[in-house]
């Protein structure tokens, strides 16, 4: 049952949002991070995730709005709370958390507010770093997915920054999962850094083209080492892809680039196949599952 003090933060959060009035936006974040707080340490799950929604709702108003410090305070509030539910095993608190977090991050970046898509690239890279070791398939895929979301808003504003946040943050996602032999969520990674990389081409953004091809080689070495032959495949035909697209485009660092790490794996000698390639739509049909039962928009 909702209480009057939840009610009255989820009110004047609201109002003061729409009335563009920080102070009562910040006093009412506050409460609200509190309240959900107090629901973790009393084991109150779904009271928990309530609050959590009631955040995430205010915040996008104030995204949308423009309203970049309200957004920010919003992010870091849920990156708290992610922790706490972290600590506390509550799991579907976490994932609660991390996607109403990659939401703002997007929804940020598609209303130019820089540093707001970044400190929510950066607060979902912490959340990853102190998350259970344990994650499924299908998780793993989902947080990768709103990275590359959050990338893909980025690139419509034309700011390259939040990209390279993003490069290096879906980077690591793929060198962590590429150690741990989880083959089909580290080709997952690859699909999705070369969609990222797609849009660098677009955009005639070749510091953020060139980071890319270098995210995708350490993988691949990784790959190479851990025997995961449909990995270095996939690294094989996205570098040379972006190399291709990067040399139309006259991007010529990252045409380099991505010739270079190239070499890595000219002698490795996998083919592809018209299995490989039915394999790889698979998983590409699991991301739009994945990414509709989040309810991203495209």
């Amino acid at each position: 049952m909702i209480t009057l003090n939840e009610a009255e933060a989820i009110e004047v959060s609201l109002s003061a949002v729409d009335e563009g009035d920080e102070n009562r936006a910040f006093q009412a974040l506050d409460s609200l991070t509190g309240i959900a707080a107090d629901f973790l340490s009393e084991n109150e799950e779904a009271d928990a995730e309530r609050v959590i929604l009631s955040i995430e709702s205010s915040a996008q108003a104030a995204a949308e709005r423009e309203m970049e410090l309200v957004t920010i305070n919003s992010i870091l509030s849920l990156g708290k709370l992610a922790r706490k539910a972290a600590d506390n095993g509550f799991e579907s608190v976490l994932d609660k958390a991390f996607v109403a977090i990659g939401k703002l991050g997007k929804i940020a970046a598609a209303h130019s507010l820089e540093a707001g898509s970044k400190i929510a690239a950066t607060t979902l890279m912490e959340i990853w770093n102190f998350s259970p070791e344990e994650w499924g398939q299908e998780k793993v895929i989902a947080f990768s997915l709103l990275f590359k979301e959050i990338g893909t808003s980025a690139a419509r504003r034309d700011m390259e920054e939040v990209m390279l946040s993003v490069v290096t943050c879906l980077g690591e996602i793929g060198k962590k999962v590429a150690a741990k032999n989880l083959e089909l969520e580290t080709v997952s990674s690859l699909l999705l850094l070369e969609e990222i990389g797609k849009l660098a081409v677009e955009n005639y953004f070749d510091e953020a083209l060139s980071s890319t091809a270098l995210s995708i080689e350490e993988i691949g070495k990784l790959s190479i080492k851990k025997g995961l032959n449909d990995a270095v495949l996939q690294c094989q035909w996205t570098l040379e892809t972006l190399r291709v697209q990067a040399e139309e485009k006259a991007l010529n660092n990252s045409s380099i680039v991505a010739e270079v790490a190239l070499d890595n794996f000219k002698d490795i000698g996998y083919t592809d196949s018209e299995e490989k390639t039915e394999k790889f739509q698979g998983i590409k049909a699991l991301q739009k599952k994945i990414q509709s039962d989040l309810e991203i928009q495209e």
